[in-house]
């Protein structure tokens, strides 16, 4: 087997620092890389130009891996979940990081196509919503604009696609020299955890329209139908992405152009009334109350009236503003189906709030004699559904109860926002070993939920102070 290219070795070079990594996680990387000829060179060419500049792995993600583009100093990333270490070894992890890498490697390598799509959409909607709100213009319609914004996710979605499996096939070729194209099309149909392999009860192949002459042998630039065809298998089926874990790629995608459009609308609604907008959502395959579950950002806005008078047209419909954990930016390039379980993406204002957690809870760590591992994650979580529900924002400390007559030393474990000599702090506490045991993902859930409620409690408590400056104003 090859090594891996020089050129690719400095995007290693920070996970021997990474004090969570898995056991056996960056040598199941490297030999994924090296396997597999297609990926070596096409990371190698990547690093060369400075698409991908760091493989890194991530944690309390249940997806396969995401790409991260490089802002504010940090490089352009390939993120690997550490889920994918825990229920595979050997050869099977090494197949899933292969398709992984191979896919996010794409993303990285069309991230430029990617920004200048979103940038002609920023341009386009905005001097079509601001020339009709200059003209006093009744409506605009922005369904084209969102269309081919979309239009390139889904193409961009399945290239990376096409990528991940090319880069699996070639490390079934490289180990294989002497299978004929037959019994290597039957092994990737066989090894694949790609959206796009059939399965018939025992028999697995490559879904309707994927040739696999053209997958295997055939540069992108000669694969225009291939890549249709992973289209329809890979982005238009169920999904399970989003902060419910039920969104297919479509609705998912669709929170930024609706997000984006109702801010601009809820701007301009501050001096005069702006056009109504216009959108054919159920042509675009844009479904209101997924889209509403996946979150829409509207700013000061409660709801985006949208006119869908397309073909089979809604109507009017009010969509809601329901917060967003990723609508303000774009969302991230993902292989989100290679695993079951629901992704539950946090806020920036909870995630900032986890990592100071995880930094004090890695220091309790550090000071007794251990290192930061998946008791420690669970601890993290735990609290940080602990200080949501506290009303607590930033985490000050994280400290261990003392030894008391009645408990043990480090019995309770605590968060405190503000001095802890200051009896006016906020602070909550949990069992220690609970915290510990609880599992990641429950946490989440419950950190979700506190979320929507504390949202409601906020809403019912606007709603209650305008009906009672309405009963104070004098009558006429």
């Amino acid at each position: 087997m090859k090594g891996i290219e020089s050129s690719v070795e400095p995007l290693l070079a920070d996970l021997q620092a990474d004090k969570q990594l898995p056991s056996g996680a960056e040598d199941a990387i490297r030999r994924s890389i090296a396997g597999s000829p297609y990926l070596n060179h096409l990371l190698a060419n990547a690093a060369t130009s400075g698409q991908i500049g760091r493989i890194a792995v991530s944690y309390g993600h249940h997806n396969g891996g995401h790409f991260q583009e490089g802002a504010d100093g940090n490089p352009p990333t390939i993120f690997i979940s550490a889920s994918n270490f825990q229920s595979v070894t050997g050869a099977r992890l090494e197949e899933r990081l292969t398709e992984v890498l191979g896919h996010e490697t794409m993303h990285g390598i069309l991230a430029k196509e990617r920004a200048a799509a979103l940038r002609d959409f920023k341009q386009t909607y905005s001097e079509e919503l601001i020339a009709s709100h200059d003209s006093r213009s009744g409506s605009v319609n922005l369904t084209e604009p969102v269309r081919t914004l979309l239009d390139k996710g889904r193409q961009d979605e399945a290239l990376a696609e096409v990528s991940g499996l090319r880069a699996l096939d070639s490390r079934f070729r490289a180990l294989n020299p002497t299978l004929d194209d037959n019994g290597l099309e039957a092994m990737l149909a066989s090894r694949s955890l790609s959206r796009c392999i059939r399965a018939e009860g025992a028999t697995r192949s490559l879904a309707d329209g994927i040739s696999y002459d053209a997958l295997a042998k055939r540069p992108n630039n000669e694969s225009v139908q291939l890549t249709k065809a992973v289209e329809q298998c890979f982005y238009d089926g169920t999904g399970t992405l989003g902060r419910h874990g039920d969104s297919d790629y479509r609705n998912y995608y669709g929170t930024y152009p609706l997000s984006v459009i109702g801010a601009s609308h809820a701007f301009l609604a501050e001096g005069r009334q702006p056009p109504a907008i216009r959108i054919d959502l159920h042509e675009l395959g844009l479904d209101p109350k997924q889209l509403e579950r996946n979150g829409l950002d509207f700013g000061s806005a409660k709801i985006l009236p949208v006119g869908d008078f397309g073909k089979g047209g809604l109507g009017w419909v009010e969509l809601k503003n329901t917060g967003s954990t990723h609508t303000i930016s774009p969302p991230t390039q993902s292989v989100a189906d290679m695993q079951s379980s629901p992704t539950h993406s946090l806020s920036p204002a909870d995630q900032a709030l986890l990592d100071q957690i995880r930094s004090k809870v890695e220091a309790l760590d550090k000071a007794n004699g251990r290192t930061f591992d998946d008791t420690s994650e669970r601890l993290s979580t735990s609290l940080l559904a602990a200080a949501k529900d506290a009303g607590i924002t930033r985490a000050d400390h994280v400290v261990l109860s003392r030894q008391t007559d009645a408990s043990p030393a480090a019995h309770n474990i605590f968060v405190v926002q503000g001095a802890m000599s200051d009896p006016a702090s906020l602070r909550t506490h949990m069992a220690t070993a609970e915290a510990a045991q609880r599992p990641v993902q429950e946490s989440l859930n419950q950190v979700e939920a506190i979320g929507e409620r504390q949202a409601r409690e906020r809403s019912a408590e606007m709603q209650h102070a305008q009906e009672q400056h309405r009963a104070s104003a004098p009558s006429m």
